[in-house]
């Protein structure tokens, strides 16, 4: 059942590139290592626009939330009381997952931050290895796809301080 107060983040227009992309603290993360893989095929179409959206506009803004957001409209798992992909008390579960997220980011629920300074603060604040304590039961954090994004992203920001240091 998908639930009317959550908009699915579809392909992008210059109109709605104005708006906010509302994030889930863990979907910070998720992002990174995103491969075309989901729970449906309207969930992987959504976040697949949402994916395309930010990395072809790092200025976009992201309010980060810690409730259902942009990504989890397109759920097949999503409830009006949340999350249900693990039954019940998985919103609540997810939620924490959330706030240990930001709290590790340094945001807080509510924060409308450029996606460009979301990748920047994980670059900083996180390593591949971090997320076995992070995401622990997540079903994706087996396949190593999102500690291989955190660790690329590492290296993308630890070059381009190198680029930096060297035009000084």
């Amino acid at each position: 059942m998908r639930r009317k107060d959550v908009v699915v983040g579809t392909v992008p227009t210059q109109k709605k590139r104005q708006d906010a992309v509302r994030l889930r603290g863990h979907v910070l993360l998720c992002l990174q290592g995103f491969r075309g893989k989901g729970y449906s095929q309207d969930f992987v179409d959504n976040l697949a626009g949402i994916h395309r959206d930010l990395a072809e506009y790092p200025d976009r803004r992201v309010e980060v939330v810690e409730r259902p957001d942009d990504v989890c409209g397109a759920c097949p798992n999503l409830a009006l009381s949340g999350c249900t992909l693990n039954g019940k008390g998985s919103e609540a579960s997810i939620q924490a997952q959330d706030r240990q997220v930001l709290d590790l980011l340094r945001l807080r629920a509510g924060e409308s931050v450029q996606w460009g300074e979301v990748l920047d603060r994980i670059g900083t604040s996180l390593t591949g290895d971090s997320l076995a304590d992070i995401c622990g039961p997540c079903r994706w954090l087996p396949l190593g796809y999102c500690q291989e994004g955190i660790e690329r992203l590492r290296k993308e920001k630890a070059l381009s301080e190198q680029a930096e240091g060297y035009s000084e």
